[in-house]
């Protein structure tokens, strides 16, 4: 397996994916097999349909999101990715919270394991839903320029 190329995969479902809305990347970085740390929804037979379904959700409910890969490691058969998202809830809702114009950063952690071929086999996360709902509801979100401390 060939670390670097998994690297760009898992970049591409970042910047392509989340950022830019192509699913096709989805496909590439997934091996078909691939499980995620919770059961998927009733609508999502596999990770590649849950997966596709995320992009789908941050991005109708931020149009203008901006999705920026802060680190990216890797070692063995394992990927780790520390991920920027940052955007306008003023499309659909989010995490159950109705669109009010609040400005957003989603801070997000991932470990992919991965497969012979340098595919996603295994996906554990924190995905920053409770900080998101956390600004969502309190309605400030937070300025366009601020950063996530590390």
């Amino acid at each position: 397996m060939d670390i670097q190329q998994a690297k760009l995969r898992v970049r591409s479902v970042f910047e392509d994916g989340f950022g830019k809305g192509d699913l096709a990347v989805v496909g590439v970085a997934l091996a078909p097999t691939a499980v995620d740390r919770h059961p998927f929804g009733a609508d999502e037979p596999d990770m590649a349909a849950h997966l596709e379904g995320a992009i789908g959700m941050f991005r109708s409910a931020m149009p203008d999101l901006q999705v920026s890969v802060m680190d990216l490691f890797g070692e063995g058969d394992r990927l780790a990715a520390r991920v920027e998202m940052r955007g306008t809830h003023t499309g659909t809702p989010l995490f159950g919270i109705p669109a009010e114009g609040v400005p957003v950063v989603i801070e997000q952690f991932h470990i992919i394991e991965l497969d012979e071929q340098g595919r996603g086999v295994r996906h554990w996360a924190d995905v920053g839903a409770d900080a998101v709902r956390v600004q969502l509801r309190e309605g400030v979100g937070v300025r366009r320029d601020a950063t996530i401390d590390s």
